[in-house]
């Protein structure tokens, strides 16, 4: 059964109706008050009744300090489900966000998921603690103050009616207006978080193309158009309060010169009066809160057919492994037979596609080609962050869709050629490695990626500042970070993705050396620099989606045209990284 919105609530269900139930309670507090204090003024104070005076004196308090209790208890309810409902949303959107393919995650919107994460989970915590503070209290009072308002006075009760239908009626306009408008504000807000998102990570492009004024006029565009929505909006929810407080001051004037009246059948008592003024303050008071409720719960409602949608989206990697563990049952670990993989429509023309090739245990196998070729399209699917859209991959002998996707994944380390080095300390960034890592094992994966010289040097170690996506780090320091963590990390294949690229060639060197030393680790490189895979037991060569030829650094300078040139090109114009 897929996730909703609301599914995480589920296991608060007594809570969730337990919440309002109290409110209802409440209510009838509050409702029984104004009826007391009629008879107070009425049966005791006007007849000097001191003893019916004090008992209904003491009934009132009693009803206020339980009504007090009871409210302080549902407020608590309220807050606690609402709280413990965001939290569990918000993690179920990061499980969800966290098992979809990166090709879902890109079509549906990343920037889109992010405000989906942090704005509609708010949105639709906020709906849960006014449902459950709101939901029955303002429409119990308010029939409940027309109801008791007839039993005092049939006219009053009509004045009590009237005011009803005339806010019931904006109320309902409101509600009719608002979906459509909200829907288009978070839409907007999407918006604004992709340019916000794009302006970050590509401050320095602008900045060199001096483009930041065209920018920044985009930018405002947006801003401008969500405040003008939101604006429009405001205008719609600004007619909730003066016409519900304009209906109710005329229903109260009605009231008062109702209590002057003489004709037919007689005044109402100082008791009524005072009763029927105070049913409508809880009427005007209901309605404002109703329509606070209003404008909370249609924001969730926007927000919950956004998360709905999101949620609604089936994981293309699905992990119904047959093995548990990745067993070795063949001689070659990895084997790919007329592999292709098609990112868009299966109408559009394929990323990669006829590749065949074989990888024994322990060999290092280099990748070469041009941008776009399909290398990085190659690694993904190693790792299954995409399943092949035709022909099939083999690990360890087997159909690598069979394999337990977290222990496919434990045996294989990855060293990205994006820097991915997270906020917190150096220490904190390997253990993402291995968890229970030891300080001597962090210490050995540092001198095997050559970054043990410069860690070594800061007076606080492993415990020196990591800042957001290791900005205080060049970019050798974080590649030969990066490639302690996968290091330390261990499993049987290490996937290098460009990721000595920012590495002098000494450095560069060194690390492969220590790599090579590593016993039965089966070595798979990505790079753009031939000398960087001479050493190689089998270099692949892509060209235009497709492997063109495979064979060690000597057979591929013989033979194959396309990688004599690469070599030609960095050999007569300096290596290019």
């Amino acid at each position: 059964m897929s996730q909703k919105a609301l599914t995480p609530l589920k296991k608060y269900r007594f809570k969730v109706f337990l919440g309002p139930t109290l409110k209802l309670f409440e209510c009838v507090c509050e409702l029984f008050s104004p009826f007391l204090v009629r008879y107070i003024i009425d049966e005791g104070i006007a007849k000097n009744n001191l003893n019916l005076t004090l008992i209904l004196c003491g009934v009132l308090f009693g009803l206020a300090v339980l009504g007090f209790l009871v409210t302080m208890l549902a407020q608590y309810l309220a807050s606690r489900v609402a709280a413990d409902y965001g939290h569990d949303l918000r993690g179920e959107l990061f499980h969800h966000l966290s098992v979809l393919s990166e090709r879902q995650l890109n079509d549906f919107g990343k920037d889109k998921i992010l405000t989906i994460v942090n704005n509609d989970s708010f949105s639709l915590q906020n709906g849960v603690m006014m449902f459950m503070r709101l939901i029955f209290r303002p429409p119990f009072i308010i029939i409940g103050s027309t109801i008791l308002s007839f039993i005092i006075d049939w006219r009053a009760g009509l004045i009590f009616a009237a005011v009803l239908i005339l806010s019931s009626a904006v109320i309902g306009l409101v509600m009719a207006v608002s979906p459509k408008r909200y829907s288009a504000i978070q839409s907007n807000l999407d918006e604004i978080s992709t340019l916000g998102n794009e302006s970050l990570k590509g401050a320095r492009v602008m900045r060199a193309f001096n483009k930041q004024e065209e920018e920044e006029k985009i930018f405002n565009d947006s801003i401008t158009n969500y405040k003008k929505k939101n604006m429009d909006m405001a205008k719609w929810n600004s007619l909730l309060n003066p016409l519900t407080f304009c209906f109710i001051n005329l229903g109260l004037i009605l009231i008062v010169y109702l209590g002057g009246f003489t004709g037919g059948e007689g005044i109402l008592t100082t008791g009524e009066i005072v009763s029927l003024i105070s049913y409508t303050v809880s009427f005007l008071a209901a309605l404002i809160m109703f329509s606070r409720m209003i404008v909370s719960v249609n924001k969730a409602l926007t927000s919950k057919k956004r998360v709905d949608a999101f949620l609604a989206i089936t994981p293309q990697i699905e992990n119904n492994p047959i093995y548990e563990k990745t067993d070795e049952v063949g001689k070659d670990i990895i084997k790919f037979e007329n592999v292709s993989l098609t990112y868009g429509d299966k109408g559009d023309k394929p990323s990669v596609y006829g590749l065949s090739f074989t990888i024994e245990k322990g060999s290092w196998v280099g990748l070469i080609g041009g941008t776009g070729s399909g290398k990085s399209s190659t690694i993904s699917l190693l790792e299954r962050l995409y399943d092949p859209s035709g022909g099939e991959i083999y690990y360890r002998g087997r159909p690598i869709e069979e394999y337990d996707l977290k222990s496919l994944r434990k045996e294989i380390a990855y060293v990205s050629q994006r820097p991915s080095l997270f906020k917190g300390t150096i220490k904190s960034n390997l253990l993402i490695g291995k968890p229970d890592a030891t300080e001597e094992e962090m210490e050995k994966a540092l001198q095997q990626a050559e970054a043990y010289e410069f860690v070594s040097k800061y007076d606080d170690y492993l415990d020196h500042i990591v800042e957001e996506g290791g900005s205080n780090f060049s970019g050798g320091q974080k590649q030969r970070l990066l490639i302690a963590r996968a290091l330390l990390k261990g499993g049987d294949v290490l996937i290098l993705d460009d990721s000595l690229s920012a590495l002098d060639y000494i450095s560069d060197s060194k690390v492969r050396s220590h790599i090579g030393e590593i016993e039965g680790l089966t070595k798979i490189q990505v790079s753009q620099r031939a000398t960087s895979l001479r050493h190689c037991d089998k270099i692949l060569v892509y060209d235009n989606g497709t492997i063109i030829a495979e064979g060690n650094h000597e057979y591929l300078l013989q033979n194959c045209p396309i990688y004599k040139e690469i070599v030609d090109i960095q050999s007569e114009g300096g290596q290019s990284s």
